[in-house]
């Protein structure tokens, strides 16, 4: 899988821009604030509908304009087009092949794995991060996951709705039964396909981690699912196992949500663990330890979506060679090289040696414009 050509328009700080990518290596230097993160924002886009940063869709707009636009020509067996358009006053549109499409059919279609020094807090950042992440990379691949998710989620709202009236005495509390069982039904489902994606990431992770270590660290990735949080425990992830240990902690609960007004338990509060030689690395590792962790896992994070598709995704390299030492950066090239499409930012060409710079397409970035 790989992206043969970007275009843009009126994305960001690009009134117009159009490039052939490299099938392995493309290298996007420039000071900062050029907008090459722009560039992997926008291939991002296509692989996901989201950004991976904290903005509003219409910031993704040149300032004087009413729409902006990217097209992407991707390969899989055959070439295909994606596009997203973002419209001031209409919102997002999303085609494939030219025909206007939805989020959940459109995902999958093109696959990414993004690593930026902000990855970092997905170890030291809250767990809605991690939650996110989960989401994420189980959508690319998994489209029964895509559809169970946002099943849940709707299911998730009206029960919100419906605590929050039975806490006001609009309605009565015998009407939860129903919303109940579906919470259930559906959210140990998704409790059970990411219990799943944490086993096999876990597997490539370790590995992944101890080739960075020379050996010397064990990494683990340890699913924490909301009822081990309450206190209860669980032998196994089978459907049985799952829907008991949820309809335990719900019933436990249920006189504070009907106090609260609000769902207190589900996969909306779930989490997991890096756990370095038995000890979490949010609480006990180095700076260095947890960043040697999530190149790991992000790292395995090919393989594993490589496993679920039969196809490599396209990997996005944020300003990341500056963060690693020489060790890391020779296993980090050694390992794409020839393997994966890589599409790298970054401000000093001084990071790679002359063989990568010799096979590699070099795209130089100022304002928004590549300087030939």
């Amino acid at each position: 899988m790989r992206i043969n050509q970007l275009s843009l328009r009126n994305f960001r700080n690009y009134r117009q821009l159009n490039i052939q990518l490299n099938p392995y290596l493309n290298i996007i230097v420039g000071n900062n604030a050029q907008g090459k993160t722009n560039i992997l924002e926008s291939i991002y886009l296509l692989a996901t509908t989201k950004s991976f940063r904290a903005s509003k869709e219409e910031e993704m707009i040149y300032h004087t304009e009413a729409n902006s636009l990217i097209v992407g020509k991707i390969q899989r067996e055959a070439e295909h087009t994606l596009e997203i358009i973002f419209n001031k006053s209409s919102g997002k549109k999303i085609k494939y092949n030219s025909k206007e499409t939805t989020p959940a059919k459109f995902i999958g279609a093109f696959n990414v794995v993004l690593f930026t020094p902000e990855d970092l807090y997905l170890i030291k950042g809250p767990p809605s991060g991690r939650r996110r992440f989960l989401d994420i990379e189980i959508s690319q691949v998994d489209k029964v996951y895509r559809d169970l998710l946002g099943d849940y989620q709707k299911t998730l709202v009206q029960r919100n709705n419906l605590l929050k009236n039975i806490s006001l005495n609009r309605q009565d509390s015998s009407l939860l039964e129903i919303w109940d069982e579906q919470l259930i039904e559906l959210g140990s489902k998704v409790i059970i396909k990411r219990a799943e994606m944490i086993r096999k990431l876990g597997l490539l992770s370790r590995l992944m981690h101890r080739k960075l270590s020379n050996g010397l660290e064990e990494l683990v990735l340890k699913y924490q699912p909301f009822f081990i949080q309450q206190g209860f425990n669980i032998t196994e992830y089978s459907y049985q196992e799952v829907t008991k240990q949820f309809r335990q902690t719900l019933l436990a609960v249920r006189p504070m949500e009907l106090k609260r007004g609000y769902s207190l338990v589900g996969p909306q509060r779930d989490d997991f663990l890096f756990l370095i030689n038995q000890l979490d690395a949010k609480l006990f590792g180095s700076q260095g330890q947890q960043r040697t962790a999530v190149l790991a896992c992000r790292l395995a994070e090919l393989e594993y979506m490589k496993s679920e598709t039969g196809k490599y995704p396209v990997i996005l390299l944020d300003d990341v060679m500056s963060e690693l030492d020489q060790s890391r950066k020779k296993f980090l090239l050694e390992l794409l090289q020839s393997r994966v499409q890589t599409i790298i930012t970054t401000t000093n060409l001084s990071d790679f040696n002359d063989d990568i710079l010799q096979a590699a397409s070099i795209f130089t970035i100022e304002s928004g414009k590549i300087i030939e």
